[in-house]
């Protein structure tokens, strides 16, 4: 949300409070004084689709493939059709609404903004909406989100309050919005604007007792979810304007999470916007973890020192370090420009009692930059017999445990975390040491930066 909308958004509740009595907040009907008007207007629009050739439907997947990479003018008689999937109701969504393609199971969805707040009682969530694109413009708004709306430099803005009744169309149909379920892992700019379903997810339990929204924090929050299943972490955001922004995080229990995919300002991150807290599912035992290092500790740029962790170079100058990045933490090897002709840098876990419980799983997540073909520098092991010693390192013996990292499932695409997948450990007894050891040469050009996170064994 840009600042300077924020004095607008202010004084637009304030004349809204005066008058509240001409739409009940939860009188979803067409207004009376305003029903003909805009069932002619639908009807106009729709009959010019059916009996003319210069007027067609076009489906949200078409309308976003016209952005050309900037604000693109739509000057022909084009309608697109969709359902409402977010709701500005509690004010987690601002002078915008998004719809989908399909009510259920959808393919694409895209924003309408418009300069109108308590847009959900008129389009509210489920409602079929018509929008005449000629004369709009396609881009992508503050969040980098494709949006329909008016042209400002080189993104789109809110249509303005006068237009709204001749390019935004409801008709008398209410949809039940049925959630996409998805994992969080496989969430990406496809599924921005829809509204789905995560399940079997969790609050980290470092947020006890804390509100949705950090109050320092101006504009809006991220709250960290974990899944049961991957250990993968998912963003909750939080407007500073949301009703619900000072109610605590629900961490007591797991569950399912409904809410719209959604990004932060300026595109930096995909993240999770709530309708309402009760999209929040959250009935089941906790799956917290035998062992979870998350790194939220970690100072940026320093040599990473975690209590009980070993950070060990074996060979050449380079060890593990802390960095922070949009205020998440995790662990970076990055040997470039070292000098080093070889480089074995280990990162060991603390010792892990696997006697304690059974079934555990073990799940990380990396990221890379700067690859190099035919470099596969990081092997993840496990021992059993090691002695928790620096000099214990290279004589205790180390298993290979075989997981998915970054560059091998995507080498191309840089600065992505990548789930590790679920590694059965369940085999082990005693106490176990996991080791990120990372192999390379500066000199030799196999030098490429590779990040550590969420490193968690948790037990079925």
């Amino acid at each position: 949300m840009k600042t300077n909308k924020l004095l607008t958004y202010a004084l637009s509740l304030m004349v809204l409070f005066t008058i509240t009595s001409c739409v009940e907040d939860d009188d979803f009907t067409i207004p009376s004084n305003l029903g003909t008007e805009e069932n002619l207007g639908l009807q106009r629009i729709l009959d010019s689709v059916a009996m003319s050739d210069n007027w067609s439907m076009m489906s949200i997947a078409d309308v976003k493939n016209l952005y050309n990479g900037a604000p693109t003018a739509i000057e022909s008689n084009i309608v697109v059709k969709g359902y409402v999937s977010s709701s500005d109701l509690t004010g987690n969504f601002y002078k915008e609404f998004y719809m989908q393609d399909t009510p259920e199971n959808p393919t694409a969805a895209i924003g309408i903004l418009l300069n109108q707040v308590d847009s959900y009682n008129q389009f509210n969530k489920g409602r079929e909406v018509y929008v005449s694109l000629n004369g709009l413009y396609i881009g992508e708004n503050s969040n980098e989100l494709l949006s329909i709306g008016l042209e400002d430099g080189d993104e789109v803005t809110e249509i303005t309050a006068a237009m709204v009744p001749d390019y935004v169309f409801r008709s008398d149909v209410t949809e039940t919005i049925v959630p996409l379920v998805v994992d969080p892992s496989d969430i990406n700019s496809s599924h921005l604007g829809m509204f789905v379903s995560l399940e079997n997810m969790q609050f980290l339990s470092d947020l006890e007792g804390r509100p949705f929204v950090d109050p320092y924090d101006d504009f809006d929050t991220q709250r960290a979810m974990s899944s049961c299943e991957s250990g993968y972490e998912f963003d909750v955001f939080t407007s500073s304007f949301a009703s619900f922004s000072d109610l605590p995080v629900p961490t007591e229990f797991r569950g399912t999470i409904s809410g719209v995919v959604y990004q932060t300002y300026g595109g930096d991150e995909i993240v999770l916007s709530l309708n309402d807290t009760s999209d929040i599912d959250f009935n089941d035992q906790r799956c917290d973890p035998v062992f979870e290092e998350g790194f939220g500790s970690a100072i940026d740029n320093t040599e990473l020192n975690i209590d009980g962790w070993i950070n060990y170079a074996e060979a050449g100058s380079v060890v593990w370090t802390e960095q922070v990045y949009s205020g998440n933490g995790y662990a970076e090897l990055n040997p470039y420009n070292s000098g080093d002709s070889s480089n074995i840098a280990w990162l060991i876990t603390p010792g892990i009692d696997m006697d304690a419980q059974t079934g555990e799983t073990f799940t990380f997540a990396t990221e890379h930059a700067y690859p190099d073909a035919g470099h596969d520098p990081l092997e993840v092991l496990i021992s059993t017999d090691f002695d928790g010693t620096e000099d214990g390192v290279t004589t205790a013996t180390w298993t290979t445990l075989t997981v998915n990292k970054s560059y091998i499932v995507d080498f191309d695409t840089w600065f992505t975390w990548v789930s590790s997948g679920s590694v059965d450990l369940s085999s082990y007894t005693g106490t176990a040491y996991i080791a990120f050891r990372y192999t390379g040469s500066d000199t030799s050009n196999q030098n490429m930066t590779l990040h550590v996170d969420n490193v968690k064994i948790s037990v079925d």
